[in-house]
């Protein structure tokens, strides 16, 4: 028989599990941000490298007409910049964008892995919670039985006594 304290732990499991599920989703939506992010960059750097004109933007709604450009700075990491080619930077980029994809995928797997664990736990839990309940409950039918036979026998001595009660 399960008890209550093994159904606090499996509820508990599971809501530790829910939190973890709702932060890998999280995670997940960020990791497809960068990746739009990235995916606009490569866009932009291919138009660039082809020596169509067009405009960068800077911020504030204005934008700054281009030319043909030679170079790009990129952030190489930890905010150190260096100066790269158009080829260079979209050759960057698109590795930037399969590493994403394999921590994305990383992260849809866990993910997984979390729901079946919260649907393997939720089944358990209904199981033993279901168990539970009906233990209790012819329990307490038997207990209610005995409690009224104690008590019928009670008021007869009480009748039989030559004693005045409030009960009479």
């Amino acid at each position: 028989m399960v008890e209550n304290n093994e159904l606090q732990n499996m509820a508990r499991l599971i809501d530790m599990n829910r939190e973890r599920l709702e932060e890998i989703q999280t995670q997940i939506k960020r990791i497809e941000s960068v990746q739009h992010e990235h995916e606009d960059a490569h866009q932009a750097l291919a138009a660039l490298s082809s020596g169509e004109k067009g405009h960068i933007p800077i911020g504030a709604g204005v934008m700054i007409p281009t030319s043909k450009i030679s170079t790009t700075l990129v952030d190489l990491g930890t905010g150190i910049y260096g100066e790269r080619t158009t080829t260079e930077t979209s050759k960057l980029v698109r590795k930037r964008t399969e590493e994403l994809d394999s921590l994305k995928n990383q992260f849809v797997e866990e993910s997984k892995e979390i729901n079946s664990r919260i649907e393997d736990l939720a089944i358990a839990f209904e199981k033993a919670a279901k168990n539970i309940t009906k233990k209790p409950v012819q329990e307490s039918t038997t207990n209610i039985e005995k409690q009224d036979t104690s008590s019928k026998s009670q008021r007869r001595r009480r009748g039989m006594s030559s004693e005045l009660t409030l009960d009479d």
